[in-house]
């Protein structure tokens, strides 16, 4: 069965949770059409509020999972085996977190996962897109863990903390690529107000104290360099205001001579905005086609809301790239024309819906995947680049600056 969806008949799911950003694999779309109706948000809501055996929340785990998984095949496995495999073994919470784990990793999904109360609320993503910490986002190089981006209004940005600056301890323990839990578990500890940061700069050790405060995140930023090229910075899809945000970012950008539109390092986050975002940018083009497990394809088209003027775009894309921003850069490519640059995206096609369920806890799973407008599927695969640069220095934007002196050579041609 295939059905065409306009992008005005899209609901965004209202339960989103918070992307660590370098750890960040579930990425949330919204419940199409009959699948986020009021009635099943009520019942949501009232089963949360009801505390069941640790045994009948693994069976309701199971059965909800068999309903609703991606594949009914469920990983080409007896589903109904794993029913009452650890029923009578079940006693405490602990039991029924590691049984219903030990169940969801027999479907071969790193993205679907049971989170027990604790961890689900922790997850949880606070509408206004704020987080309580120190400002940083960091990935690994080799054994490295180094600073990507300082968060504008952070204490680690008025404390001078940069981008580039490698980690080498948070209050008092050594870090490197395999003990980012222990950095992660420093900033997230309620109990600690404030870390004591020492990082690594041009072979000097830099000591900073920084005290924890909430922190606005910005879901994305833009300037227009002295020669009128603009220059559109997404980090992540996640927040309300994501949409909003994006379409003024256009409207401010729609006189330059040409774009670029960086998704580098972005997770990806909640698939309605991403559609949104895009149907800004397109005529009346197929954005996405959704495919369920009962082989339902819905193609979603935009809706005729174009506000971009057409120019020059160059999509910059790494191995960080993934999901819902791979969607933007997939669409841009095939219906504006758009050069790709950097390097080969993450590559994931699979659709998780967040499920709160009885005592406080939630299940993230897939339900669902998505095909690119030419019919690419990407999964494990990623978007290629047009053209492949690869960002070897830490101090230097190859990729942006080469996105510059292409579109400079374009548009000179352009007007001449």
């Amino acid at each position: 069965m295939k059905k065409e969806i306009n992008i005005k008949e899209i609901t965004v799911c209202t339960v989103i949770v918070l992307v660590i950003f370098i750890l960040a694999d579930i990425f949330l779309v919204p419940y199409i059409n009959f699948k986020n109706n009021i009635l099943t948000r009520k019942l949501q809501k009232l089963s949360n509020l009801q505390k069941i055996s640790p045994q009948r929340l693994y069976i309701n785990v199971w059965r909800m999972a068999g309903n609703i998984y991606v594949e009914s095949s469920m990983n080409k496995q007896n589903w109904n085996r794993w029913r009452n495999k650890y029923s009578k073994y079940i006693k405490t919470v602990e039991d029924a977190d590691v049984a219903i784990n030990s169940m969801l990793l027999s479907l071969n999904d790193n993205y679907t996962k049971f989170l027990r109360s604790d961890l689900f609320s922790k997850h949880k993503l606070i509408l206004d897109s704020k987080v309580t910490g120190i400002g940083i986002l960091f990935s690994t190089i080799g054994n490295d863990v180094i600073i990507k981006q300082v968060l504008d209004d952070s204490p680690a940005k008025d404390a001078q903390i940069l981008p580039g600056d490698t980690i080498v301890s948070i209050n008092g323990k050594k870090i490197n690529s395999k003990k980012i839990e222990i950095l992660i578990n420093n900033m997230e500890d309620s109990r600690k107000n404030t870390i004591e940061l020492i990082v690594l700069r041009n072979n000097v050790l830099i000591k900073k104290k920084l005290k924890k405060k909430e922190i606005p995140i910005k879901t994305m930023d833009y300037k227009i360099t002295e020669d009128n090229i603009g220059i559109v910075t997404i980090a992540n899809i996640m927040g309300e205001k994501a949409v909003t945000d994006f379409k003024n970012i256009l409207e401010k950008t729609n006189n330059t001579k040409a774009l670029i539109i960086d998704l580098r390092d972005n997770y990806g986050g909640i698939l309605a905005n991403a559609i949104i975002m895009v149907n800004y940018m397109l005529d009346v083009d197929e954005i996405v086609r959704i495919e369920s497990r009962i082989n339902s394809k819905y193609q979603i088209y935009s809706a005729g809301e174009r506000i971009f003027k057409s120019k020059p775009v160059i999509v910059l894309i790494n191995n960080k790239t993934a999901s819902a921003s791979e969607v933007i850069a997939g669409a841009l490519k095939v219906h504006a024309d758009a050069i790709l640059l950097g390097e080969n995206s993450f590559g994931k096609n699979s659709i998780q819906q967040v499920i709160p369920i009885h005592n406080g806890a939630g299940l993230i799973i897939t339900t669902d995947k998505y095909i690119l407008p030419d019919g690419s599927d990407i999964n494990k695969i990623g978007l290629k680049p047009d053209i492949y640069i690869k960002q070897s220095s830490n101090f230097e934007d190859i990729q942006k600056n080469s996105a510059l002196k292409i579109l400079r050579k374009v548009t000179d041609i352009q007007e001449s």
